[in-house]
Parts: structure tokens; sequence; C-alpha cells
């Protein structure tokens, strides 16, 4: 599948769905949303088009500044209020309500109950006709793809790995930042590779520690590792800890843990500098020998799902067997998912 093949496509269909990119998460995780989205869109002959103004990883171009278009991007304000990632179920909401005693929370799904219909009415004027928007893509994958005009036929993992190739591809002042950055690590063709999280991923996810990372990995992986981490002091642990291995990195001697709050207030140029480190480090994660990440963390599960059928891309805290259905769940059930495996090592 190509860039032109997908649009060709795409844009035969009349209804649409339009998906708001980068409203509030980490851009791993918006990415993971969007992809759900536009798997969702060609499985139900929608056309997908994106808003991405306000992306909360871009400083005012969203999508193209980091990435090539390969869909319409709209830019009618309407959906930075309206459109939303997919609310909790009533029934979750009423359940969290009545045995937590958060009352709160009716009204606040209330409110996006209003704001979803306010949505779809301010749409239908600007478009002249209904629209779908994030909030109504249901949370289930098909059980099978078959879209023959771009060669997709398989089950959920199989077209995830299929789109996301198709839109990974950089636009050209990433790719000299690439160049750039590769020629700086110095780093030989073949290598593992891991992700260690610090930050706020400590208040949802149990963080695991870059030893136990690197551990996991077989002798026969090598003695070179790139890792990709938000803290120096977590990569200068493993070099003390491993003197005797080679690590690789982007992260910088100022990264001292991402905080996600924090991040979207930085100026412009220190936003985009940090995106485009995270991204470049992904991309030779993606190409990596074997790979170590956990299931709790955005660009891990994008390079476990792109790497599906890759037996040398893995979980240290999720069973293999149980890693396809776990890959798709919510962060607290991949919290505790992870919080269990751990603890029985």
């Amino acid at each position: 599948m190509d860039n032109e093949q997908y649009r060709k496509l795409n844009e035969s269909y009349d209804r649409r769905l339009i998906y708001h990119v980068g409203q509030s998460c980490g851009f791993f995780v918006e990415l993971n949303y969007m992809l759900d989205a536009m798997l969702y869109a060609l499985a139900h002959g929608r056309q997908f088009q994106i808003y991405s103004e306000d992306a909360n990883f871009g400083t005012g171009r969203g999508w193209t500044e980091y990435f090539l278009p390969f869909c319409t991007e709209v830019h009618e304000s309407l959906h930075r209020r309206h459109n939303f990632h997919r609310p909790p179920t009533w029934r979750h909401i009423l359940h969290c309500a009545l045995n937590e005693r958060r009352p709160q929370l009716i009204a606040w799904r209330m409110k996006l109950a209003m704001l979803t219909l306010a949505g779809h009415a301010r749409a239908y004027r600007a478009y002249g006709r209904h629209v779908m928007l994030g909030q109504d893509v249901p949370a289930q994958h098909e059980a099978h793809y078959h879209v023959a005009e771009l060669g997709i036929d398989g089950d959920y993992y199989h077209a995830y790995s299929q789109l996301a190739q198709m839109i990974w591809h950089f636009q050209p002042h990433i790719i000299h930042q690439q160049s750039v950055a590769m020629q700086s690590l110095n780093m030989p063709p073949r290598y593992a590779g891991i992700q260690i999280r610090g930050g706020d991923k400590a208040t949802e996810a149990l963080l695991i520690d870059g030893c136990t990372m690197v551990e996991r990995l077989a002798t026969c992986d090598g003695d070179n590792i790139f890792v990709l981490t938000d803290d120096i002091r977590l990569l200068d642990d493993v070099r003390r800890k491993y003197p005797s291995l080679h690590f690789f990195s982007l992260c910088q001697p100022t990264d001292t843990g991402y905080n996600h709050q924090s991040f979207c207030h930085s100026d412009p140029n220190t936003k985009q500098a940090a995106i485009t480190r995270l991204l470049l480090s992904v991309d030779i994660l993606l190409r990596s020998h074997t790979f170590a990440g956990s299931i709790t963390t955005g660009p891990s599960v994008f390079i476990m799902k792109v790497r599906h059928n890759d037996h040398t891309a893995k979980a240290i805290d999720c069973p293999a067997t149980l890693l396809p259905s776990a890959l798709c769940q919510a962060i607290d059930i991949r919290s505790e998912i992870s919080r269990q495996t751990m603890a029985n090592e």
C-alpha cells in the first residue's frame, strides 16, 4: 500500500469521518487512536479526514509539521471543542458514580453528550450532511479486514501495521534531522532496542527500571542497545551498571522525566525538538534487531503493534499469549496486567 492508493480509495467514499488528532494525550496514544479510527472508516466505507491545527504535539501546523499528508485535513474550528475521544459508556460512568461515590462523573458525561449533539449540528451546517466525529467511533475492532484495493486481508494487527507503515513518512526537514542524528550516534547496523519510561507515567502504571529491560534481552542480541527514555538519569543508571554494553540514545542532558501537562505548555521550539527526537527514536526502534518494551507506554505499544508478527518485539510485562488482547485494552487494564505480571516474576 502507498499513499496514493489510500488517497484514491479514501476519497471515493461519500460519507465522512473527521478525526481530531492531538487533543489531550501523548503523541503515540493519539496516533494509536487515529489509526483505529482510520481502520473503522475503511471497514465501513467512510472517507477519513483529520483536524490537527491545535494538536498538542505541534506548533500550529499539526500533522504535517512532521509527516507527509495522507488525507484531507479540515480547518473548521468547531472540532476544537466538539470533536474528541470516545468517552466511557454510561454503564461505566454510573458504576463509578455509585461505587466510588463520584456523582460529578454523571454531570461530566452529560456535558459530553450535549457537546456531541451540538457538534453534529454544527458539522451538519458546515458540511451539509451528517459527519461522524471521533467520539462516534466504537471501541471494538473488526475480526477481519479485507480491503482488496490496498492489499489488506487479515486481522486487526495486520491492517493496523499496514496503515501505520503507510502514514509513517517524515517531512523532508525531519529526514534531514534524522540524517544528522544518525551521524552523531554512529550506531552499528545491528542493535537491540528498549524503552525506559519515567516521569508522569508513574501516576497510572508501574514504572519498570532499565536494568529489568536490559536483562530481558537475549545474550545473542549483542552489545549495542538503543534506548528510548525521557530521563537522562535512567540512561546513566544502565550505563553505570552495564559498563560492557554500548548504549545509544537521543535523550538530552536536560531530560528529567516527561510530564504531559508541562510539555503541552512548553515553548514551540522546545516542543518541536522533543517530538522530533521522539519520532526519530521510535523510527530507530522499528528497525532494531530486537525490542523490549512495556504494554503501558504509548511508543512501545505502537512498536509492538507494527511489529505484531515479529517474535523479537516483546513486552516484558505481559505473557506472549495475552499480548494481542492486552495491547487493545484501556490503560487501566494494561496497567493491572503489567503489575500482576511483574509481581509474578
